[in-house]
């Protein structure tokens, strides 16, 4: 666990947007993990379990909490557009451009969020399709749709 950390809370940053849901996110991530322990059997896929478990979970989380249409309105409205009107009157430097990006990012679907958070852990398309439950060639498919997506997505968002 001590070496996933970070990866697990970048996935909770991905998909959810303020620290409270990341902090209840995580917590869920580390609980279904530990509940799944018992069944990893082989080691060398821990790693592709992890992040399969991570994002199952951070899934079922998002649509748990888009349920509630309170949360909706607060987690669409509130945070997402503070974030833009704060990246649209600051400088561009690195900081900005990692906010834009997990801004960008927040506005994919759930496969696209996977598959980019996946892809900026560095796994090969074969570890990203095992952590999916897709096939190799269509994580490539599909990976270049979301780069795509993701590329507008990240003009429109930037500072004019």
């Amino acid at each position: 666990m001590n070496e996933n950390q970070n990866r697990i809370l970048r996935v909770c940053r991905v998909y959810a947007w303020n620290s409270s849901d990341q902090d209840d996110l995580y917590q869920e991530i580390l609980f279904q993990i530990w509940r799944g322990m018992p069944a990893l059997k082989e080691k060398q896929f821990a790693n592709t379990w992890l992040y399969r478990v991570a994002i199952n979970t951070a899934i079922s989380f998002v649509r748990k909490r888009a349920s509630r249409s309170d949360r909706v309105v607060h987690f669409e409205h509130a945070d997402l557009t503070r974030t833009i009107e704060s990246q649209q009157t600051a400088d561009e430097n690195p900081d900005d451009r990692i906010a834009n990006l997990y801004t960008a990012i927040y506005r994919l679907n759930p496969l696209e969020k996977a598959l980019v958070t996946l892809f900026l852990e560095d796994l090969t398309y074969e570890q990203i399709a095992e952590a999916t439950g897709i096939s190799a060639n269509n994580v490539g498919v599909m990976l270049h749709r979301a780069k795509k997506k993701l590329s507008d997505l990240m003009k429109e968002e930037s500072p004019k």
